[in-house]
């Protein structure tokens, strides 16, 4: 017994190692991003200054092609990326859980048949090539690329919820409810949708990494934010044309998008091995 609480007391301790340093992480890159811009001498979006200029005191990251600060642009970029990848995830993950949670509850074999065959049909698509596809009928930009993750990803979410949902419908303090005479709304949300939203939001950590990878993908193929916007993957596609000559514009864009998705990924597996110390208690 000492020997198993041992261990679980390990696991614990690495959970929270891994949860706090993904959140110190995200923490440090937002502040960064906050405040380097705000105190920056330098226009992040405006030429001007030496072109491919080398790391230096006066430009930490370098200059890239048009002059402009490789250290101010990737941390002007933070919000962008950031912010697209979080509202691309939100979205989905509220409209499918709610969706996937009415599918599982339903009794409705006709409902359940059409929407799960919509629910089917979205997943065996490619996602990044059915997002690639969208933005290119919608046009390009990050409110397009924002609708493009919507009306994807809310499939996948809905998958889950739906899988969950028919295993929370049937436990008993939901009969409980029922035979206690609660409305089917109050049963809905005070009792399925808490329940399921906890698998869909921890499948949501691990798609924030793939999303903010994307959102870098669909910029470096010029369907993400407009220039002269400072985007990373609009920088790393900008730098990669003068790859021979410089290697900063590309290298230190890719770093601070690897640092993200590094970040949330300890956040996730921090919070997933909490979560099974916590159900095998």
């Amino acid at each position: 017994m000492t020997i198993v609480n041992t261990k679980a007391r390990k696991r614990m301790r690495e959970g929270s190692f891994g949860l706090y340093t993904g959140f110190t992480m995200i923490l440090t890159l937002i502040v960064a991003g906050a405040i380097v811009p705000w105190l920056s001498k330098y226009d992040p979006n405006a030429p001007g200054g030496t072109p491919i200029a080398r790391p230096s005191g006066a430009h930490w990251f370098g200059t890239d092609l048009l002059g402009r600060d490789v250290f101010t642009r990737v941390f002007d970029a933070v919000f962008i990326d950031l912010g697209t990848a979080i509202i691309g995830v939100s979205i989905p993950l509220v409209v499918g859980t709610i969706i996937g949670t009415l599918l599982g509850i339903s009794r409705s074999k006709r409902v359940n048949s059409v929407v799960g065959s919509i629910i089917d049909g979205i997943n065996a698509f490619p996602f990044l090539i059915f997002v690639i596809a969208l933005i290119a009928f919608i046009g390009p930009g990050i409110p397009s690329i924002i609708l493009a993750l919507s009306l994807v990803n809310w499939a996948r979410y809905a998958r889950v919820a739906r899988t969950r949902a028919v295993v929370v419908n049937q436990q008993g303090y939901v009969e409980a409810a029922r035979i206690l005479g609660f409305s089917k709304v109050r049963i809905l949300f005070k009792h399925i949708i808490p329940n399921v939203s906890s698998e869909t939001r921890a499948y949501a950590l691990s798609d924030f990494i793939i999303v903010i990878i994307a959102v870098a993908a669909l910029s470096f193929l010029g369907m993400g934010t407009p220039p002269p916007q400072a985007e990373w993957g609009a920088m790393i596609r900008d730098g990669t044309q003068i790859l021979a000559l410089a290697w900063w514009p590309t290298i230190f864009p890719g770093l601070a998008l690897c640092w993200a998705g590094v970040a949330v990924a300890f956040v996730a597996e921090g919070l997933q091995r909490r979560l099974r110390e916590t159900n095998s208690k």
